[in-house]
């Protein structure tokens, strides 16, 4: 949780909370299904539960909980389990971090943060069962 809101604070040039960083990324919670393998969210869910011992409490727009709450049916279907709202925005947390961790890389070896950004979309891949040969 900290480490997204770092993120987000230098990539807005402002000191963020995790409540912007998930208002910001809500929507972004319906495309998790075509971005990532099940496998993948449920090994994030497995080394970073979200049923500890130390609460967290979020004040958060209502339009970013309906988008974050409309994402779980589709999520708990990818993975096979049931998904909370917490695992939820825990999911689209992870999805921040995937995203600068990318664009940091990109810029790492040259681009401009625009360009690396761009080359992190265009990289997304959707799951299929076509196997590219490199």
């Amino acid at each position: 949780m900290t480490e997204s809101v770092r993120l987000f604070s230098n990539k807005s040039m402002r000191f963020a909370s995790i409540s912007d960083v998930v208002n910001d990324r809500a929507l972004e919670a319906s495309t998790l299904q075509a971005h990532y393998r099940p496998s993948s969210l449920t090994e994030h869910l497995r080394i970073i539960p979200t049923n500890g011992e130390i609460g967290v409490e979020l004040e958060i727009l209502e339009s970013s909980v309906s988008a974050i709450d409309g994402s779980v049916p589709g999520l708990e279907k990818m993975i096979g389990s049931s998904v909370s709202f917490a695992s939820a925005v825990s999911l689209v947390l992870f999805d921040f971090i995937v995203e600068e961790a990318r664009t940091e890389a990109m810029t790492k070896l040259g681009l401009n943060a625009e360009d690396a950004a761009a080359f992190r979309a265009a990289a997304r891949r959707v799951e299929t069962n076509v196997i590219p040969f490199r």
